[in-house]
């Protein structure tokens, strides 16, 4: 039996076995009062910290390669950070009021920052605390005199309170069997990077740093979202089968990527990709995607200085003309006010979440809007563009868009500029209102995007990073499937095509329930796309159906999720295991 079980977000699948390595030093900080002829030492020792810290990151980004382009704004981020007064100021003026050391002093300035912005309901401010706790493990290390231990040792499993993109740069991957975070989620920097690299990886890993050890032998289950510290006999021959098992599935997934999702009585499903940036789209044709489903935008945005029409058609070009014949569907910006603070003077918003974001920013702040747009058009001309309207409350919003569409290729044809002469336009239905108005939109859409994420958390009213309320994150909750079956149905009534983008699509039970629904496409991050489409040739359509009437028909959502793992288990088997799934049996408060 293992010494001690952890469980975490599973962000990465797959399982690793070996001994762990700490990315940082795991030592407790320095905890010590000083007199007052101290003060003026330590405050020197944290500022030259905060220099050192500053020219090391400096370094680091100047290394970055082109194609990890978007790395050097957010290290340029935590440069700023090692200046900012909200934390170095605040550290020096605790050292001095509580006469305590440079370390003890930055540890509680740092927690008491993170706390802040981890309380924020904006999930781009919410990921400035992963900012802030990396630059404190910096200042931290080199208060201490430790160095990072960014080399490779041999095989092992990288354990770290968090990563940063600075981290990640100057890491050697080689060896790396799997990777554990306390902090971060499925959208941190370690998320994004272990799918990436194919590594199993889990994060917020609750007592992590208190459990684990240098060298410590572990167990890490990236399917089931634990960690086995101190197996035994029994478990390592146990994970050892199912690491075996898994590889061997995962690599015919990968070989059979190209062959289409067809049901086994012949439905057949596009699997779409989502992508964020252009260096992704080499992962399109390795898994096998019918397309982009989802192209965020929102990146060219956040590098400082707003970005020119030339500027984002050079990047729209490059992904159609990459993607062709495919189509891309291009998301127009999701931002809200405060996500464009470094480049615009937006007014703060106490609640982002219900505020000024995606289209309603977008028509408040037209010119930005409208240079987006100029680039979509110019780059449209590949014939594989569709546009995808965020935020969708109501059909006026829509109407604008398309009245706006019409004055741009007014200016475009009068420039003698190539443009595409129409775009099919789809929306994000992610709002309780446009679920209870989709009959309308669907007369005006020409596609339906279903963004389950949101829609879940503003269907529960819920933030579902908030730990006290997440387990109402419910995807099998009545509202959420009867809403789901009211957007398809309206979309297939007015003869257009409806499409989910969230979470849900590469969940097996969702997947499952999204097809008994009569969905046209699904989409998800490269890294699920072979595995659902294996998935899905595995299934049944006239079985997926029955699936789906019987949770529309049920109030009880534990028995609705029984219901719906009894029954694909009966179709996959132990592959099952081999997908990741939120959709466990006993979420509770």
């Amino acid at each position: 039996m293992a010494r001690a079980v952890l469980f975490g977000t599973p962000v990465s699948p797959g399982i690793a076995i070996g001994s762990i390595r700490f990315m940082h030093d795991t030592r407790p900080s320095d905890k010590r009062r000083i007199g007052p002829d101290e003060i003026a030492t330590e405050q020197e020792a944290l500022r030259s910290a905060a220099a050192s810290v500053r020219a090391a990151l400096e370094t680091t980004m100047r290394g970055v390669p082109e194609e990890l382009a978007e790395y050097r704004d957010v290290i340029a981020a935590q440069m700023e950070l090692a200046r900012d007064p909200k934390l170095l100021d605040a550290a020096l003026a605790r050292i001095e009021h509580k006469q305590i050391c440079a370390s003890w002093a930055l540890d509680h300035t740092v927690e008491e920052l993170c706390t802040l912005f981890r309380g924020m309901d904006d999930p781009y401010l919410r990921d400035r605390a992963q900012d802030i706790r990396a630059v404190g493990l910096r200042l931290r290390e080199c208060l201490a005199g430790a160095k990072p231990r960014r080399g490779g040792n041999g095989p092992s499993l990288l354990a770290a309170e968090d990563l940063s993109p600075a981290d990640v740069m100057e890491l050697d991957l080689n060896g790396v069997l799997g990777i554990l975070t306390a902090e971060g989620g499925p959208t941190s920097h370690t998320a994004i990077l272990s799918r990436g690299l194919h590594i199993p990886a889990l994060v917020g890993v609750t007592g992590l740093l208190d459990t684990a050890h240098e060298d410590d032998r572990i167990i890490v289950d990236g399917l089931g979202g634990c960690v086995l510290f101190g197996p035994d006999e029994g478990d390592l021959a146990l994970y050892t089968a199912r690491r075996d098992e898994y590889t061997a599935w995962e690599s015919h997934t990968r070989l059979t990527a190209h062959w289409p999702a067809e049901m086994c009585d012949g439905v057949r499903v596009d699997v779409q990709a989502n992508l964020e940036s252009p260096e992704e789209l080499d992962s399109l044709a390795e898994c096998g995607a019918d397309g982009v489903g989802l192209y965020r935008t929102e990146f060219a945005y956040l590098r400082g200085d707003l970005p020119t029409e030339e500027e984002l058609f050079k990047e729209y070009a490059a992904v159609t003309a990459k993607a062709a014949p495919s189509r891309v569907v291009f998301r127009t910006l999701d931002a809200g006010a405060d996500k464009m603070l470094r480049s615009q003077a937006a007014l703060k918003e106490p609640n982002p979440a219900l505020g000024l974001r995606g289209i309603r920013f977008c028509l408040r702040h037209q010119g930005i809007f409208r240079t987006q747009l100029r680039a979509l058009l110019r780059a449209g001309v590949t014939g594989n563009v569709a546009l995808l309207l965020p935020m969708i409350s109501g059909l006026a919003e829509v109407q604008g868009v398309r009245r706006i569409l019409q004055e741009l290729r007014q200016e475009l044809q009068a420039q003698n500029l190539a443009h595409a002469p129409d775009l099919p336009l789809g929306i994000m239905v992610e709002t309780p209102a446009a679920v209870l108005v989709c009959d309308a939109l669907a007369r005006e859409c020409d596609f339906f995007s279903i963004g389950t994420n949101d829609l879940i958390h503003y269907l529960m009213a819920i933030d579902r990073n908030n730990r006290h309320v997440s387990y109402l994150h419910e995807p099998l909750h009545p509202a959420v499937v009867r809403s789901l079956k009211r957007v398809i149905d309206a979309a297939h009534r007015e003869g257009i095509g409806v499409s989910v983008c969230g979470e849900l699509a590469s969940d097996p039970c969702g997947l499952a329930l999204l097809l008994g629904m009569g969905v046209d496409a699904v989409s998800a991050a490269p890294r699920f796309v072979p595995g659902m489409k294996h998935m899905i040739r595995q299934l049944n359509a006239e079985t997926c159906v029955e699936l789906a009437h019987s949770v529309l028909m049920s109030t009880d959502v534990m028995a609705s999720k029984r219901m719906v793992r009894e029954k694909l288990h009966q179709s996959l088997g132990p592959e099952l295991a081999f997908h990741t799934t939120s959709l466990s049996s006993h979420n509770q408060p």
